[in-house]
């Protein structure tokens, strides 16, 4: 009987720990998709490479819209095209679950007409965050916020905050 016992609580105990490792891993996988999405298609402008880490019925949610991929893909170009030297960086990224969070920031100098905003030459800085969910190592789902109001202040569109 105690050897039977002790059988089982080590073969549940093996199962716990494969069943955190497959967990881990995939945690990793997402942080990576997450990552190399910021890094190369974002901060790098290879806007071409937006798609491979999407999934096809990707929705980002917004207050008053829930854009698809190709909404996405065509406001990323926008932010591009206003402010082609535009940087992100990622300031913080934690996971779990199926979720991956990011804490980032862009900056750029907007030269030119885009996002609805004349060009302004001025540079600006936007923090922001990102909350991301995945599925079979695609993005599926994309929740972010950052300051509106601020972006159009640095801008010159809108007077500074008193």
């Amino acid at each position: 009987m105690r050897k039977a016992f002790l059988w089982i609580f080590f073969l549940a105990a093996g199962t716990v720990g494969v069943a955190t490792a497959q967990a881990g891993s995939e945690l990793e996988r997402n942080k990576s998709v997450t990552r190399n999405f910021f890094e190369e298609v974002i901060d790098q402008g290879h806007l071409e490479k937006y798609a491979d880490s999407h999934a096809p019925d990707f929705v980002a949610h917004g207050r008053t819209h829930e854009a698809t991929l190709e909404e996405d893909m065509a406001a990323a170009r926008e932010e591009r095209k206003a402010m082609p030297d535009m940087h992100m960086r990622i300031n913080e990224m934690m996971a779990e679950r199926d979720l991956v969070l990011v804490r980032w920031t862009a900056s750029g100098t907007n030269t030119h007409e885009g996002m609805g905003f004349p060009a302004t030459g001025k540079f600006i800085t936007i923090p922001g965050m990102t909350m991301f969910r995945l599925k079979a190592g695609k993005i599926i789902e994309e929740w972010s916020e950052w300051d509106m109001l601020s972006v159009m202040q640095q801008a010159g569109l809108l007077p500074p905050a008193k």
